[in-house]
C-alpha cells in the first residue's frame, strides 16, 4: 500500500546565476522563509559543489570552510523549522575519475560511475544527517565551483550503450538508481528535476515521461518536479500537460522574478497565470493549478529571487515578494480566487489607500502588469508567424540584453511575409500601454497623491518609468532594424550598439 504525503511542501530556492556573485537577499533567510509560509529550502546548489567538498582529492583547505558554513546553514533552517536539502547536477565526479574518452565523461550507462557517484553521495548524506534529502538536475553542466571536481552532462554521453538508451532510457535509469542511493541506502528523500534544453525532450512530453519514470520502485520518498510552462518560464507557452500524471510525488516549479523578463525590474503579477492558466494560449479557466495539478501533489519549487544569466537588477525586491505571496497562497490553497490574493498582499506592504477608488484602481493595475510584460516582451506579429514555444520571439530581449542575431532573424522574417507594418504598428501600441500604466501609477504614487509618502513609492515609480522608457526604445529600434531589412548578426548588432551608444537604456546592454 502506497501512502500518500499530506503536507504541502513549499521549497524555497534563491537561484544565483553563473559568473555572478550569490544573491545577498532575505529570501536566504530561514526565519524570514518561515515567517512567509515556506516549508523547505535549498541550502546549497550546484555552485556551492556540496559533494564534491568529500570527494577524496578535495582541497582540504576550501573543503573544511565549506563544510563548516554547510553545517551552519542546517542548523539555522532546522531552528527556523525549516527542512534543509542540497541540489546537485548529475554528474560531477572527481577530475581524476577515468574516462575511457572525452565523449562518454559521465555515462550514465558506466557502472564505474554509478559506483564513483553512490560513495560520493552516502558521504554526504552521512556527514549531514539532518538534511532532508538532494535535488538532482541534469541535461546542463555548469563549470565546478571547484579546481578538483567536473561536471559532466549525462545526456552528452556518446557511448553506444547510451546512443541505444537515448534520453528516455537515461532517465530510467536515473529514477531506479538515485532511488536505490538516495531513499533505499541512504534514507532520506529525493528530488528528480525533470528539465530539458528544447522542447523535444520528457518535461512535457506525457508518453516519453512515463516511459521514463516506468522504473520507480513506488517509495514515495522519490519524487520529481517539473516546471508549469510546457518549456521554460516565457509566456505563449500552454500549462505543462505532465502536471497531472500519475507515478511519483510531483512537485511544481514556479519562479516569481521572471528571467526573460525584465527579472523584477518590471511589475509583473503571475498569480492569474499560475491560478488559472496561460490566457495568451486560449487556457485561462481551463488550467493552471485551480483546474490542473498534480493527483499526488507533492508541493512547489518556489524561485522567490534569481534565475537566468544577468546579475541582480531591480533595486528592490518588491515585485518579487508580489509573486512569492501568490506562490505560497496557491500552494496553500489552489482554488483560491487570485485577484484575492494579490489584495491582501497589498494590504500586507501598505498598497490599501485611505479611498477605496485608488486602492482598486491600483489592484487593477497590477492584475494587468502581466499583459504590460507580455507586449513589451514578447512580438505577437512574430509568435503568429512561428507559433514558437522554445524561445519565443527568438529570446530578441533577456534579462538584461538584447540579442542581435534574433533581432535579425525577425526582422527578416516579418519583412518577407509581408507583415513588417504590423510590428511596426504593434510596438507603437505597446509603447502607447506603457504610457497608460506610468499614468496610472503616477496617480496614485507621485507625491501629493493618497501613496506618494509610502517607502516604495519611488521605486514603483521607477519601475514603470523604465516600462515607459524601455517601449519607446525598442520601439525606435524596430523601426530602425525594419528599415534596414535584409540584415545580419553583424549588422543588427552594430545598429543596437549605436542606439545604445546615443541613448543609453542602463543596465541593457548587447549579448556578448
Amino acid at each position: 500500500m502506497i501512502t500518500r504525503q499530506i503536507e504541502m511542501r513549499k521549497i524555497a530556492y534563491v537561484h544565483d546565476a553563473p559568473d555572478h556573485a550569490p544573491i545577498e537577499t532575505r529570501w536566504k533567510v530561514p526565519r524570514f522563509l518561515a515567517s512567509r509560509g515556506f516549508t523547505d529550502m535549498v541550502i546549497a546548489d550546484q555552485f556551492t559543489g556540496a559533494q564534491n567538498l568529500l570527494l577524496e582529492n578535495a582541497d582540504e583547505g576550501i573543503a573544511r570552510v565549506t563544510l563548516s558554513q554547510l553545517d551552519e546553514r542546517i542548523h539555522d533552517c532546522l531552528n527556523a523549522g525549516l527542512r534543509p536539502w542540497v541540489m546537485q547536477d548529475l554528474f560531477t565526479l572527481s577530475a581524476d575519475f577515468p574516462h575511457p574518452s572525452e565523449g562518454t565523461r559521465g555515462c550514465a550507462c558506466s557502472s564505474e560511475v554509478w559506483d564513483a557517484y553512490t560513495e560520493n553521495t552516502l558521504a554526504l548524506l552521512a556527514r549531514f544527517p539532518d538534511l532532508e534529502g538532494l535535488i538532482f538536475r541534469f541535461g546542463e553542466s555548469f563549470t565546478s565551483p571547484h579546481t578538483w571536481a567536473i561536471a559532466h552532462n549525462p545526456l552528452a554521453c556518446t557511448c553506444a550503450r547510451c546512443e541505444e538508451a537515448g534520453s528516455v532510457g537515461i532517465v530510467q535509469k536515473f529514477v531506479e538508481n538515485l532511488g536505490t542511493i538516495v531513499c533505499d541506502f541512504g534514507d532520506r528523500h529525493c528530488i528528480l528535476r525533470l528539465w530539458d534544453l528544447g522542447d523535444d525532450g520528457i518535461h512535457a512530453n506525457f508518453g516519453r515521461q512515463a516511459d521514463a519514470l516506468s522504473t520507480w520502485n513506488n517509495d514515495e520518498r522519490f519524487m520529481v518536479s517539473v516546471k508549469h510552462t510546457q518549456t521554460d518560464y516565457w509566456r505563449h507557452q500552454p500549462w505543462n500537460s505532465t502536471i497531472d500524471m500519475l507515478g511519483p510525488p510531483r512537485l511544481v516549479e514556479l519562479q516569481c522574478e521572471r528571467e526573460y523578463e525584465f527579472v523584477g525590474m518590471v511589475p509583473n503579477w503571475l498569480g492569474e497565470l499560475w491560478a488559472n492558466g496561460p490566457g495568451e494560449c486560449g487556457e485561462r479557466g481551463e488550467t493552471g493549478m485551480a483546474n490542473l495539478r498534480p493527483p499526488h501533489w507533492a508541493g512547489l519549487i518556489i524561485l522567490p529571487r534569481g534565475g537566468g544569466w544577468a546579475r541582480p537588477l531591480a533595486s528592490d525586491e518588491l515585485w518579487a515578494e508580489m509573486n512569492v505571496h501568490a506562490a505560497v497562497a496557491l500552494g496553500d490553497e489552489p482554488t483560491r480566487d487570485p485577484n484575492d490574493i494579490l489584495e491582501e498582499w497589498m494590504q500586507s506592504v501598505g498598497f490599501a489607500s485611505e479611498s477605496p477608488g485608488v486602492t482598486a484602481d491600483l489592484a487593477l493595475l497590477l492584475e494587468a502588469s502581466s499583459d504590460l510584460v507580455l507586449n513589451l516582451r514578447y512580438l505577437r506579429t512574430y509568435q503568429a508567424l512561428t507559433e514558437q514555444l522554445w524561445m519565443p520571439s527568438e529570446n530578441w530581449f533577456r534579462d538584461d540584453t538584447f540579442v542581435p542575431g534574433a533581432c535579425a532573424i525577425i526582422a527578416n522574417a516579418v519583412t518577407d511575409a509581408g507583415v513588417a507594418d504590423d510590428l511596426r504598428q504593434e510596438r507603437a501600441l505597446t509603447t502607447a500601454l506603457a504610457e497608460r500604466h506610468l499614468d496610472g501609477a503616477e496617480l496614485a504614487f507621485t507625491e501629493g497623491q493618497p501613496l506618494g509618502e509610502h517607502p516604495k513609492a519611488a521605486f514603483v515609480l521607477d519601475s514603470y518609468r523604465f516600462a515607459h522608457r524601455f517601449a519607446e526604445w525598442t520601439e525606435a529600434l524596430w523601426n530602425e532594424l525594419l528599415a534596414a531589412a535584409p540584415l545580419d548578426r553583424e549588422a543588427a548588432r552594430a545598429m543596437i550598439e549605436a542606439r545604445l551608444a546615443a541613448d543609453p537604456l542602463p543596465p541593457l546592454r548587447v549579448l556578448d
